[in-house]
């Protein structure tokens, strides 16, 4: 009697989120149970059940979360991390879309016609032009050759006003008559141009950009790190490799997410900061750097 394949009747490999199921289910815990214990929402667990890790973000954020909920139901965490990592980079690479080979385009006839039309208005207007410089030679000529008309006799001048006499002012009326009336003191302008420039001094000092607020992140380890200026603009989105120093500068405040919060050394304008208790997050962090340089919980 022939005997079977050691490998006939062996069970087969399970995937990451039955392992964690069944871990979970050798503590007796329910998802809901597990989800409060880890500080997790009940979603998490969900996607990290059912291998759904697309719907976790960033694979720093899978792993972080695969490396705690296996330890916490007794499962090896590391070596669940090691298997999403290979699952991950065993993916096919997507495909090539700027290799995909195109119909050759045909020629269009038309095209030839719009140049010949442009060549033909050109030569149009160049003859009209040439004809109306034509005729305006010729017209001047005649018009030098016409004799002019003699000039008509000069007019006699007119004879000028003499300047009114000004009245005299209320404190010279008994003056003598021929006695000359004083000027008048001329009363000096507003200097417009120095209320302008003083203007446009204000509205500049009003105007100014705030001061940039310097961050430094130093890396121990990988981390997520997101970064977004007080306009909202993203400054910074990336995964941080270990021993790496991102220097990011923007309009305060600045709001910052990390995802592995344990292994970033925060720096403001020069001076070292804590990430407060308040915005850890399970091994991430979520805080905004004020314009003061504090730190304080993103809301």
């Amino acid at each position: 009697m022939d005997e079977k394949p050691a490998t006939e009747g062996a069970p087969a490999p399970r995937s990451i989120g039955e392992r964690l199921r069944a871990g979970r289910e050798r503590a007796g815990l329910s998802v809901a149970a597990a989800a409060e214990k880890l500080h997790l929402d009940l979603k998490v667990i969900e996607a990290l059940e059912a291998d759904r890790f697309a719907e976790l973000g960033a694979s720093v954020y899978v792993r972080g979360h695969l490396r705690r909920y296996g330890d916490f139901v007794g499962e090896q965490g590391p070596e669940l991390v090691n298997a999403y990592s290979a699952k991950a980079e065993a993916r096919p690479p997507p495909p090539d879309l700027t290799q995909i080979p195109q119909a050759e385009r045909r020629s269009d006839p038309r095209r030839l016609v719009t140049p010949l039309v442009g060549l033909g208005c050109a030569l149009v207007l160049a003859l009209a032009i040439w004809w109306v410089l034509a005729g305006t030679k010729s017209g001047s000529i005649v018009t030098a050759e016409t004799p002019q008309p003699a000039p008509a006799a000069a007019a006699a001048p007119v004879p000028t006003q003499a300047p009114p006499v000004q009245p005299a002012s209320a404190g010279n009326a008994n003056a003598h008559p021929g006695a000359a009336t004083p000027a008048a003191t001329p009363v000096p302008a507003v200097n417009a141009n120095a209320a302008d420039a003083a203007r446009r001094e204000t509205s500049t000092e009003s105007a100014a950009p705030a001061r940039e607020t310097r961050l430094r992140l130093e890396l121990s380890n990988e981390s997520w790190v997101e970064v977004y200026d007080a306009r909202g603009e993203r400054l910074f989105y990336d995964v941080a490799g270990a021993g790496s120093v991102q220097s990011i500068a923007g309009r305060p405040p600045l709001r910052v997410v990390l995802g592995n919060a344990a292994a970033v050394t925060v720096q403001v304008d020069g001076q070292s900061r804590d990430i407060p208790a308040a915005a850890l997050d399970g091994e991430g962090a979520r805080f905004v750097v004020n314009r003061s340089g504090s730190l304080s919980r993103a809301r």
